[in-house]
């Protein structure tokens, strides 16, 4: 019995030396710091044990712990150190109390046990307690997109638009291009400058471990431009007129780019061009020409738009006799000087043949022609290029022209008849500084000193000749106004104006006493000038005029009243102007008769009475047939009756002066005596005074009495 516990007692000791104390004691604050896409900082801390076992499962929880009396090779590189079992896998077993862990994925959750043991060879883990947590890792996915509208190069915008996504913050963004640049930003525009298949790479910095760049696979395609060099194949850019032709070549090149081809358009003018490749061209007048050049890239045979132009300038040299100047080619004979000169620059030789038997070798030459005529100027040049040319141009020596002219007599008067006058050249055209002209005819104008011009218009040879002359001022007067010699009276008639004065009578009196009415003139002449005024004269007497006396008339009545004097103006206070005018109402009236002699003034008084008084009208009458008062009958004076009607006490008409065609009404009515009493009557007339006619109409009752 004592021999078996001592065996037992060996064995516990023994058990004791190979697996040492089990900790009581399990780690604690176990943390994750540092988080990154492949790794993270993991601390803790420890508990009472020698060393520390720390497992790792990626996406669920650890699901196993070590065994007392294992062993574990752990790795800080997830998934390098033993497998505990189910992915369990022993990533830290040290004393320490943190490490890095390694060899993680991206966006992906681990979870993480550290085991506190004794640190022995055989150790004894503390698996009843331990420490626990789980973390993610970061994430970066890097991708982009790209657009642009045009895709030529160098006017090419190639924006970028970053879709990348992070699980953290504070990245920046580096881009190439593959065309030697490269830009920052989240966002970016970019031209290329060339043509051909881009590759860009979008670069993200921090990364925290994760994939730090990304390349697209679909390849930026940039157009290449042509890069036009039109050339003149020779090199002649300068050529002379007389048999220039200028050789085009097209050395245009285009990048290597697989389906990529250009063509090009030669345009010589606006209206000429060419697409070949090595065309030719003449030009028909000298000058300085710009060759335009335009080169366009074809994808696929399809027109891109992304052109190239340049323009090459070529020189065709005018024929240096073309620089001919003539100071005038036509010139009056008396004045003429010619001035020959070839104004085309830079010149070597010269000649001249003026036509006339005169030749020179100078650049410049002046000649008289002693004759009028044509004269043909042959002229040769050569230029430092070695154009040579000839040229033949007209010159006209024009005789002068004569502008002298006769006919401006001695004497000319003011307003006087017109002058014809002889020019020796006709063609020309006259004027003069006072009159006027039609055609060849000269009227003279105002007094004083003046002249008259000649001028033949000839856009070469002009000429003209002014002649002064002197038109005299007519010595005119005035007789006065026609007047008149009132009641045996004289007028004097007065001439003042130089000169020799004549009556229409022959005598010469001045002033001229004139008592009897007639035309009379007097004329003047001073120097061939003359001037004649008439007047006419009358005789008459101062007017008289006598109105009636002052007078009463009736109502309804017209008074004429007339004023006349032979040869006066007759004017009524009414404002009437005549000889006569008709009152018909109560005022004084007054009349002035005027003539050239005087006035002569009257007035009258009408009063104007009640009643019409120009007719008589009964107040009854008596049918009875006795001879007196048997018809009713209104009479009056100077009267022409127009209508009688009468009525009887119902308004019935029963006499009517149209029907009975009288104006006297005897009483009937449809053959039969009217009962005694009261009838209406309606009585119209008209009354004529002078050329007037005045119109009444009386209304009234009359009494029949049986």
């Amino acid at each position: 019995m004592m021999r078996k516990l001592l065996f037992v007692v060996l064995n516990l000791i023994g058990l004791n030396v190979l697996f040492g104390a089990e900790p009581t004691i399990a780690p604690s604050n176990l943390a994750v710091g540092t988080i990154q896409c492949n790794k993270a900082v993991i601390s803790w801390t420890s508990g009472n044990g020698g060393w520390r076992l720390v497992v790792v499962k990626e996406a669920a929880a650890v699901s196993a712990t070590p065994t007392d009396g294992t062993s574990y090779t752990a790795f800080a590189n997830f998934m390098a150190g033993d497998d505990i079992g189910s992915g369990n896998f022993a990533c830290w077993n040290n004393i320490n109390n943190n490490f890095t862990l390694t060899g993680l994925k991206p966006n992906t959750t681990y979870y993480v046990a550290v085991f506190e043991h004794d640190g022995a060879a055989i150790p004894n883990y503390l698996t009843s307690s331990y420490a626990t947590t789980s973390f993610k890792t970061q994430n970066l996915i890097l991708d982009f997109d790209f657009n642009y509208t045009d895709s030529c190069d160098k006017t090419n915008l190639v924006t970028f638009t970053n879709k990348s996504s992070a699980t953290f913050s504070g990245i920046s963004y580096t881009w190439l291009f593959q065309d030697a640049t490269s830009g920052t930003g989240t966002n970016v525009t970019h031209t290329y400058n060339k043509g051909g298949n881009f590759l860009v790479t979008i670069i993200a910095s921090p990364a925290l471990g994760c994939t730090d760049n990304y390349t697209t696979t679909k390849a930026v395609f940039i157009i290449p431009r042509p890069v036009s060099k039109p050339i003149e194949k020779n090199n002649k850019l300068s050529q002379c007129l007389i048999g220039n032709q200028f050789k085009f070549a097209d050395n245009t090149t285009l990048a290597n780019i697989p389906r990529c081809a250009y063509t090009r358009t030669w345009y010589f003018t606006p209206s000429d061009s060419a697409t070949i490749p090595s065309p030719t061209k003449t030009f028909d007048n000298a000058g300085v020409y710009q060759i335009q050049y335009k080169a366009e890239t074809y994808y696929d045979n399809v027109r891109t738009g992304c052109t190239d132009t340049a323009s090459l300038w070529v020189r065709v040299i005018p024929d240096p006799s073309s620089g001919i100047y003539i100071n005038d080619s036509i010139q009056c004979f008396a004045t003429n000087s010619f001035v020959f000169d070839n104004k085309y620059p830079g010149l070597s030789s010269f000649f001249w043949d003026l036509g006339d038997g005169t030749t020179s070798a100078n650049k410049s030459i002046s000649h008289k022609y002693t004759a009028a005529g044509n004269y043909p100027i042959i002229h040769e040049a050569q230029s430092p290029e070695g154009c040579k040319s000839r040229d033949t141009i007209m010159v006209y020596v024009k005789g002068n022209n004569n502008a002298t002219f006769t006919g401006v007599p001695a004497v000319v008067c003011e307003n006087g008849p017109p002058i014809l006058l002889n020019p020796t050249l006709s063609g020309g055209v006259f004027s003069a500084s006072s009159g006027s002209f039609n055609g060849t005819t000269y009227s003279p104008g105002k007094a004083g000193n003046h002249f008259i011009k000649y001028l033949i218009k000839d856009s070469f040879c002009p000429d003209s000749l002014i002649t002064p002359i002197k038109i005299s001022a007519l010595p005119k007067f005035s007789l006065g106004k026609d007047t008149v010699v009132c009641d045996g009276s004289t007028a004097d008639l007065i001439v003042v104006a130089p000169g020799t004065m004549v009556w229409e009578d022959g005598s010469s009196a001045n002033p001229r006493t004139i008592a009897v009415a007639g035309t009379y003139w007097a004329e003047v002449n001073n120097n061939g000038c003359k001037w004649r005024d008439t007047i006419f004269i009358k005789e008459g007497l101062t007017p008289q005029v006598t109105l009636p006396n002052d007078t009463l008339i009736c109502k309804g009545s017209l008074l004429q009243l007339t004023a006349s004097w032979p040869g006066a103006t007759t004017t009524w206070s009414n404002g009437t102007v005549g000889n006569t005018i008709y009152v018909a109402s109560s005022g004084t009236y007054t009349v002035n008769v005027t003539n050239a002699c005087g006035t002569a003034t009257d007035q009258v008084v009408v009063t104007l009475a009640d009643g019409f008084c120009d007719v008589f009208i009964p107040d009854a009458f008596t049918p009875n047939f006795d001879g007196r008062n048997d018809t009713f009958e209104i009479i009056g004076r100077g009267i022409t009756p127009t209508l009688f009607h009468i009525y009887n006490r119902w308004g019935e008409k029963i006499f009517d002066n149209a029907d009975a065609q009288s104006f006297k009404w005897p009483g009937f009515y449809k053959g039969d005596l009217c009962p005694e009493g009261f009838y209406t009557f309606i009585y119209r007339y008209e009354q004529k005074v002078g050329d007037r006619v005045r119109r009444n109409t009386i209304n009234g009752n009359i009494y029949l009495m049986r």
